[in-house]
């Protein structure tokens, strides 16, 4: 923070308040970190652990916040239009989240987190008469209701914005809200177990970030002007990129590397590290660890062990890494040719191509080794399959010769779940068959979604996606097919008894929307409705396997 702080200084200074602000992270972190001495030295006393939960909490909105202005100020972006009422709710939102995380903590530090025990009321009561922890855990669970109702009414409004930012914005915090009250119940039906105590308080910090990040986001700038010492070509990560945070300073004070990065540079070492771990396209990762996860939960009947999970993930998420990495040296020609690749570090010099190749081949060693011998052959075995399969299969063969290389080839991004099975049980199940069915069947209308959006940039590229082949109508044709057989196959799971009515009602309820907009994508074909359709698959598939997980648990 240090760092970040001399970095706004020097680079920010006059630009929007940002070396003042690093200075208030920097004392606020100052603060926190005294508070932790206290928490130790007062033996963990209830209201200093609760003090410094709310420390840590302000302290990462402020800097949710302050990556925000950097992004602004970098960009000179001015507000978005016509967000007067998203402000004040977006405002609101952000309060209440920070009071629930505040009751939270209070819950957790004097012990209430079990004072109700029963679902959904509180001791025969919505707001029991006493004792005082039982009141505590009531108010925070109203509370939560609280901040899920405003948030998922933000998010309704924030749809309708003409700002991308927003509306990707309204929609993460509006999956983290429903997440956050899912793992709510789960404390109080696993009896707080460890892994859901530490997942809900990160859903909770997330949630308060993002939050915190768009209510900077939708608020005039105060002052948009350049830095003060500023370097031509700077640019800043938006703020809901996967290396935001991480990059952000780094970014602001330097140009775009067009070459192998110099030893000698003072933050060749971070921003080298920065863009190996992008070659492994870490977004598409966490998805396909959701995937993997859940179908372990719900194979195992519920919580995996701890070591076990540890070691599939870390193994799965060294097999997609791989996947992925080796992906982008093989498509460096199209990547420059398309605006949304080419500043991918392959295509834009910043890595040479053997280096890229070599931590793909690294990497997939790594993740046979480490799930062949911590959990179980198989899973190393078919993950070394969904490997090769990508990019033997669908990279080198199918990807630039035949339009149907997102159907055939989402058989790659379906091999998680199996993974995920086979380290429980050491076998392949029907309901293995069918996860993997969900996610093969999920592909074609979530990747052809993009490719309509991205049209002319695939035509340019030389790549024979179905809408560049078959146009539009025929493409929207084949996504309505394979939508309506993604649903089926996702009722399947509960007709064969393996999941039960909770995931069931919620499965219904993620296809809902789903149908709709590729329904309305049918009627009106357009870029804008294509790209609703990629945003919500996304959130879908999240949202679905969680359900499965959270069902599996319950039940």
């Amino acid at each position: 923070m240090l760092w970040v702080a001399a970095l706004a200084w020097t680079h920010s200074r006059g630009a929007g308040g940002l070396a003042r602000a690093a200075a208030g992270l920097v004392a606020l972190l100052a603060v926190q970190v005294g508070l932790g001495g206290v928490t130790v030295l007062s033996s963990l006393a209830p209201v200093v652990v609760g003090v410094h939960l709310a420390t840590a909490m302000a302290f990462t909105a402020s800097l949710a916040a302050f990556a925000t202005r950097a992004h602004r100020v970098g960009r000179a972006h001015p507000a978005p239009a016509g967000v007067q009422g998203l402000q004040r709710l977006t405002a609101a939102a952000v309060a209440l989240a920070y009071v629930q995380i505040l009751t939270g903590g209070f819950t957790s530090a004097f012990g209430a987190g079990l004072a109700c025990g029963g679902l959904p009321l509180c001791r025969g009561a919505i707001v029991p008469a006493g004792p005082p922890s039982a009141v505590l855990h009531a108010v925070h669970r109203l509370l939560g209701l609280a901040v899920l109702a405003v948030v998922l009414l933000l998010a309704a409004r924030g749809r309708r914005s003409g700002d991308a930012l927003v509306r990707r914005g309204v929609v993460v915090a509006a999956a983290l809200a429903i997440v956050q009250v899912a793992l709510g119940v789960l404390n109080v039906t696993t009896r707080l177990a460890l892994e859901v105590r530490v997942a809900h308080l990160g859903g909770a910090a997330a949630l308060l970030a993002v939050l915190a990040a768009l209510a900077v986001w939708l608020r005039a700038p105060g002052d948009a002007r350049a830095p003060a010492a500023p370097r031509s070509g700077s640019r800043l990560a938006p703020p809901f990129s996967g290396h935001a945070v991480a990059r952000l300073v780094a970014a602001a004070s330097r140009p775009p590397v067009r070459g192998p990065v110099s030893p000698s540079s003072g933050h060749a070492a971070a921003r080298l590290a920065a863009d190996y771990v992008a070659l492994t396209k870490p977004r598409i990762v966490v998805l396909l660890l959701l995937t993997t996860l859940t179908t372990m939960v719900v194979a195992g009947g519920g919580r995996p062990g701890a070591a076990l999970t540890a070691l599939t993930m870390l193994g799965g998420a060294l097999a997609a890494g791989a996947a992925n990495a080796i992906n982008c040296y093989c498509d460096r020609d199209i990547d420059a040719l398309m605006r949304r690749t080419r500043a991918r570090p392959l295509p834009a010099g910043r890595i040479a191509p053997r280096g890229a190749l070599a931590f793909g081949v690294a990497l997939a060693l790594a993740a046979v080794l480490v799930l062949g011998v911590g959990v179980n052959w198989l899973s190393a075995v078919l993950a070394l399959a969904g490997i090769v399969f990508y990019v033997g299969v669908y990279t080198l063969w199918l990807k630039r010769t035949t339009p149907q290389n997102i159907v055939i080839g989402g058989a790659a991004g379906a091999i998680p779940p199996l993974v995920g099975w086979a380290a429980v049980t050491n076998q392949v199940a029907l309901p293995a068959v069918v996860l993997f069915a969900i996610v093969f069947l999920w592909t074609p209308p979530h990747f052809w979604a993009l490719a309509l959006h991205r049209q002319e940039e695939y035509r340019a590229a030389g790549v024979p996606m179905l809408p560049v082949v078959a146009g539009p109508q025929e493409t929207v044709g084949q996504m309505v097919r394979y939508t309506l057989a993604l649903v089926a196959a996702t009722l399947v799971l509960a007709g064969l008894g393996v999941l039960g009515r909770l995931y069931l009602v919620a499965a219904v309820a993620l296809a809902v929307p789903f149908v709709v907009l590729v329904a309305r994508l049918a009627r009106r074909p357009t870029p804008q409705h294509a790209w609703t359709v990629f945003e919500y698959s996304v959130v879908y598939l999240g949202l679905l396997f969680a359900a499965m997980a959270v069902d599996r648990l319950v039940g």
